[in-house]
């Protein structure tokens, strides 16, 4: 993530961009899905002092203003991860690997549901579990061994 646009981000709300919350999103900077214990372990090899609860706080404030995101399924561990624009997720079932996707269309749809049961400001993630190419079985050629 961009730390322009993490900094305009804050800006624009009542928070500052401290040590603490640079050092968050540079954690989260490669776009990957991270666990708050990663990201802890990430940020004290900047921060030797910062603390699990410090993590957690900081991931919360910037889950409220809209610079992070968490994914969680069933009961894993929330992950984490710098994401800007609404997007949903394909989930290995058998390695845990996250894929980013995006589906514009989902947005009509939810709406859609929405109206239909009377719910306002609503929100919306579709994960969709199965297994990756490098997990799933190859198809065979018919080849006996």
């Amino acid at each position: 993530m961009d730390v322009k646009a993490a900094d305009v981000g804050l800006l624009q709300s009542r928070y500052r961009l401290t040590k603490q919350r640079a050092a968050v999103l540079r954690a989260l900077g490669d776009g990957g899905h991270l666990s708050a214990e990663t990201i802890l372990k990430k940020v004290r090899a900047e921060l030797p002092a910062v603390s699990l609860g410090t993590i957690y706080r900081t991931l919360d404030i910037l889950r409220e203003i809209g610079l992070v995101q968490a994914f969680t399924h069933g009961t894993d561990a929330a992950r984490y991860e710098a994401a800007l624009d609404k997007h949903h997720h394909l989930l290995c079932s058998q390695c845990g690997s996250v894929v980013n996707v995006h589906a514009a269309e989902l947005s009509h749809i939810a709406q859609e549901l929405a109206t239909r049961e009377r719910f306002a400001e609503i929100d919306y993630s579709l994960t969709i579990t199965g297994r990756c190419s490098d997990c799933a079985p190859r198809p065979t050629n018919g080849a006996v061994n």
